[in-house]
């Protein structure tokens, strides 16, 4: 779609047009039901404006109160008599150009929001207060009140890259952080969000986008000098070939695991207009100052803008598209989230074999993977976390169930297990490149104490059904214990990382950072097939 002012909206933009697109970002969807939104401006004045209705200036500090009265809105200004109105538009100043601005910095003022969803699903799920910039879209849901905000796409990555992490991260994080998900933004090649009114939704789903309430001149700085700059792809497919650097790629041809709902891929555009590129090599004092590898008008042939998936922690080792969705990625191969030379290499791919002494070795206490306390000190990480994550041990960790605990959670999570008497066992039938497991097998006795078997496919499914919330992977050795006549009494799930592991490991990343390393040198370890372009200046 076209947004106002003649700025292209993100749906139509193709490399061929060359110009920073506007993001529609969900904020409050039509699954969170709420039944009310609240909105003050801050730092400035807003314009309030509805379908046949006058603009109305609103002063900063007025309390706005928008609540679903199907089949319309109902409006309530600082205690003023509620109306009805179909839709509403909040611009917060100044108007006339709010969707030109450049420089995140350059968006000054604002509309805070109070309980916005976070990390809807998962186990930091809770709500938070936002300040947004641009335009916000109120409109009715089937259920609640739906809330969109249109802005640059460089102010959104402003807002994702102190979301994703904190704002107190190194200066060359947060470039590789906007690098990434600018071109995992700009790909747009996950159907997500299908019929929505918005392009992305502001959490986990998609990304991480809080608003401009936790930027910091570092933050701006990091979007401001990797303006335009996304990861190119070579069009390949997987072949069972070593890649560049860090890693080979997975050799297995596993079967495709089942994606979870609202997970699909699909093929990148842009393709053709892609030959328009080239990705060089930074200079010297481009190395220094702006990320920008390549400049739009040069030539790159046969590539994509990479479709940059990232996680929080890999654990170790990254992982493959196809474990994770059942499919290839062009660009993205597992890597051992290492230095070249470390021996902590020997446990790629992680294996059966191999897994426990991944988990729990000795060599553990002085590796040197990134993402590692070792690299990553504990006492520090709750600093550079994103403010809705919770800090905890996700380098290694331990979930522990006794048998009538997971009973009842797998009664609840497996459609198929309603009749569920007695767990027998719980099976990883196979793993990715990381230790990942994408096929699960749960034996179990049902009501007339037949044995039945079911099976979980898929990274997300494992780690939804096997948890009250979110389980942090499904990178984990599955530990039985077994009381003297041999019946299972509690298992133990023993893991590596948080999230799907595909791509660059946030707190991985954060290491090679800490570590004096470059952003250029960061998007070089996690996608080392690909390289820096500029899409537009």
């Amino acid at each position: 779609m076209e947004v106002e002012h003649g700025i292209v909206g993100l749906r139509d933009w193709t490399l061929a047009r060359a110009v920073e697109p506007a993001v529609r970002v969900g904020i409050f969807l039509d699954g969170d039901a709420a039944a009310a939104v609240h909105l003050t401006p801050v730092r400035g004045p807003a314009v309030l404006g509805s379908p046949g209705g006058p603009d109305v200036v609103i002063e900063p500090g007025t309390e706005i109160e928008v609540r679903h009265a199907r089949p319309a809105l109902s409006l309530r200004i600082s205690g003023q008599a509620a109306r009805t109105v179909p839709s509403l538009r909040l611009h917060a100043a100044p108007v006339a150009d709010d969707l030109r601005v450049s420089k995140p910095g350059d968006c000054e003022a604002g509309i805070l929001l109070r309980d916005v969803p976070a990390g809807r699903g998962f186990h930091w799920e809770k709500r938070v207060s936002q300040i947004l910039p641009g335009t916000l879209e109120l409109s009715v849901g089937r259920h609640g009140v739906v809330l969109v905000n249109v802005l640059p796409l460089e102010t959104y990555l402003a807002g994702v890259i102190t979301a994703e992490m904190s704002a107190a991260c190194p200066l060359e994080f947060l470039k590789a952080q906007a690098i990434v998900a600018r071109s995992w933004l700009l790909a747009m090649t996950e159907p997500k969000h299908r019929g929505e009114p918005f392009d992305r939704c502001n959490d986990d789903c998609c990304q991480r986008y809080q608003g401009i309430g936790g930027l910091t001149a570092t933050a701006l700085a990091a979007v401001h000098d990797t303006r335009g700059v996304v990861l190119l792809s070579p069009a390949e497919r997987r072949d069972g070939s070593e890649p560049e650097a860090g890693g080979r790629a997975d050799q297995s041809e596993p079967e495709a695991p089942a994606r979870a709902k609202d997970e699909g891929i699909e093929g990148s555009r842009d393709q053709e207009a892609c030959s328009q590129l080239e990705a060089r090599a930074p200079s010297e004092p481009e190395a220094r100052g702006r990320a920008n590898g390549a400049r739009r008008g040069d030539t790159h042939r046969s590539c994509s803008i990479l479709d940059a998936n990232y996680s929080k922690c890999c654990g170790g080792v990254t992982e493959t598209p196809w474990a994770v969705w059942g499919l290839d990625k062009p660009g993205i191969r597992p890597v051992v989230d290492a230095p070249p030379d470390a021996p902590d290499r020997r446990f790629f791919p992680v294996s059966d074999a191999n897994l426990e002494e991944y988990l729990d070795g000795a060599w553990l206490a002085r590796t040197q993977v990134y993402c590692s306390p070792n690299v990553v000190a504990p006492d520090s990480l709750s600093r550079y976390l994103g403010r809705v994550d919770t800090v905890g041990d996700y380098f290694r960790w331990a979930v522990r169930y006794t048998r009538a605990e997971l009973e009842e959670l797998l009664r609840v999570n497996l459609t198929d297990a309603a009749g569920l008497t007695e767990l027998r066992d719980i099976h990883v039938r196979a793993r990715g490149a990381s230790g990942r497991a994408y096929a699960v097998q749960i034996d179990w006795l049902d009501a007339q104490g037949q044995p039945v078997r079911s099976r979980l496919d898929g990274e997300y499914r494992i780690r939804q059904a096997l948890h009250r919330t979110f389980l942090y992977s499904s990178a984990f050795a599955v530990r039985p214990e077994r009381d003297p006549g041999g019946r299972l009494s509690a298992i133990v799930l023993r893991g590596a990382g948080w999230g799907h592991g595909v791509g660059m490991c946030q707190i991985g990343a954060l290491g090679m950072a800490l570590s004096g390393q470059s952003s250029e040198a960061i998007c070089s370890h996690y996608y080392a097939a690909a390289k820096l372009g500029g899409v537009y200046t």
